[in-house]
């Protein structure tokens, strides 16, 4: 922006003149003019205005100004031979015009000059100073959101880990045999719980595996009567996902949704719809239990949670109920650009 306005005049100046050695003359000019507002301008924006206006030393900061006004203005005034120093013949009109203005002209020029500048810099640096408050507040929200995360995901393991070992335990009791190839199922289930999930996403591959060892692991204690269906769109195997974020519907509908003793079901299904995830859980509602059932578990308010820090004003989650069938929905919108 400076380089311009010093070269414009000198550029005008050659279009028209076509004089390579008179084009030193405007330059000249333009130098003694405008150096004072450039060193106004530097000073302002890299000493004056963070020093002091942001500092609340507007006293000082306007006598340093006034002091900055008061250089320009002996550059205009007390240097106005510059008119005749220089070699550029300028009109006997203009030449009178400046010479007849005087030292209130000069005064009033040089004024409006050292205020458009003060107020360029300061604007300047306040527009740097948002940008940078901005910046820094969104990356405090960023570490914010992810040590809730990490405080959601370390809640929610030792939360699975309590029911699943309760569901293990009693399979000993009728089976240790299978009890035993739970636990190895159980193994699996935690290296991935605890390690291959300790990253932000995975692919939905591995999350579907997950789910589905889960649900392997789940249905072993439950007899004939409870019927498990499933079903998984391999469509997006390779998009990503967080980890662990729909295990608490799954484990919240077996242990509402399901008896030993009574007719009882569990559906799960994800599907790819376009580019969004669509993922379901089904289960039946059992008059004894509907109390109990509730939105307020530590699993459930963990996953919602998580759907609004991971995918803010991008999914979709609702829970109702319908001909006596308890239904969790979740759908995330453009899965694939979530990567």
């Amino acid at each position: 922006m400076w380089a311009c306005v010093f070269l414009l005049p000198s550029i005008i100046f050659l279009l028209f003149t076509h004089d390579f050695a008179g084009v030193v003359g405007p330059f000249r000019i333009m130098l003694i003019l405008i150096l004072p507002a450039f060193a106004a301008y530097y000073l302002n924006y890299y000493f004056l205005v963070p020093l002091l206006v942001f500092k609340h030393r507007l006293p000082v900061f306007i006598l340093a100004n006034l002091a900055l006004l008061g250089i320009n203005f002996f550059n205009n005034y007390c240097r106005s031979d510059w008119i005749n120093v220089i070699p550029l013949q300028l009109p006997d009109e203009v030449s009178s015009l400046m010479i007849a203005a005087g030292f209130t002209g000069f005064l009033a020029s040089a004024l409006l000059g050292q205020v458009m500048v003060t107020l360029l810099a300061a604007g300047m640096r306040y527009i740097i100073k948002w940008n940078d408050e901005r910046q820094a507040l969104e990356e405090e929200r960023r570490r914010n959101a992810e040590a809730e995360l990490n405080w959601l995901k370390n809640q929610l393991n030792p939360h699975f880990l309590f029911n699943t070992l309760n569901n293990i335990s009693s399979l000993t009791q009728i089976d240790p045999d299978k009890a035993q190839e739970c636990i190895g199922q159980l193994s699996e289930l935690l290296r991935y719980a605890l390690y291959e999930s300790n990253v932000r996403k995975v692919r939905i591959a591995d999350e579907v595996e997950f789910m589905k060892n889960y649900i392997s692991l789940m249905s072993l204690r439950y007899s004939r009567a409870t019927k498990i269906e499933t079903r998984f769109d391999d469509t997006a195997n390779d998009a990503m996902i967080s980890p662990l974020l729909f295990i608490s519907l799954i484990e919240n509908a077996f242990k509402h949704g399901t008896s030993a003793h009574h007719e009882s079901f569990v559906k799960v299904s994800l599907d790819i719809d376009g580019d969004d995830l669509v993922f379901s859980c089904e289960n039946s509602l059992l008059e004894k239990k509907t109390a109990d059932y509730s939105n307020s578990g530590i699993g459930l308010e963990n996953m919602r949670r998580r759907l609004e820090l991971l995918y803010p004003e991008a999914y979709a989650y609702r829970c109702f109920t319908e001909k006596n069938v308890y239904v969790a929905f979740v759908r995330i919108k453009n899965i694939r650009s979530h990567a």
